[in-house]
C-alpha cells in the first residue's frame, strides 16, 4: 500500500465543472461556423468558463442563458456574424446545454 492510496478529491481541488465530453461538442459546433478556430478560441474559452460556473447556479437554465447570450453577442460584435448563423449557432447552443443539464 502507497501513501497515495486514500487520497480523495476535496471541495476546494480543481475537478471538470462540466461533464467532459462538452468541449469536445462545442468544437463541433463552433467548426460550422464560417471563422478559424484561433479567432474563435477566446470565445470558446469564456463560453467554457461560464458554463463551469453554471454548477452552482440556483438556475441553471437561466445561467446557461447568460453564458449563451454572452457568447452570441461577442461573436456578433467581435465577428460580425449574420443573424442567420447567429441563429443557427444559438439553437446547437440551447441543445448542448440542454445535454449538460440532462447530464447532471
Amino acid at each position: 500500500m502507497s501513501g497515495t492510496d486514500n487520497i480523495h478529491p476535496t471541495s476546494t481541488e480543481d475537478t471538470p465543472p462540466t461533464p467532459g465530453w462538452v468541449e469536445g461538442s462545442l468544437d463541433s459546433i463552433l467548426a460550422t461556423l464560417p471563422v478559424a478556430a484561433e479567432k474563435l478560441a477566446p470565445f470558446r474559452a469564456s463560453y467554457l468558463d461560464c458554463l463551469a460556473g453554471c454548477g452552482r447556479a440556483a438556475d441553471l437554465d437561466s445561467a446557461h442563458d447568460a453564458c449563451r447570450q454572452g457568447l452570441l453577442r461577442a461573436l456578433k460584435d467581435g465577428l460580425e456574424l449574420d443573424a442567420e448563423t447567429c441563429r443557427a449557432l444559438e439553437q446547437k447552443l440551447e441543445k448542448l446545454e440542454l445535454d449538460i443539464s440532462s447530464a447532471i
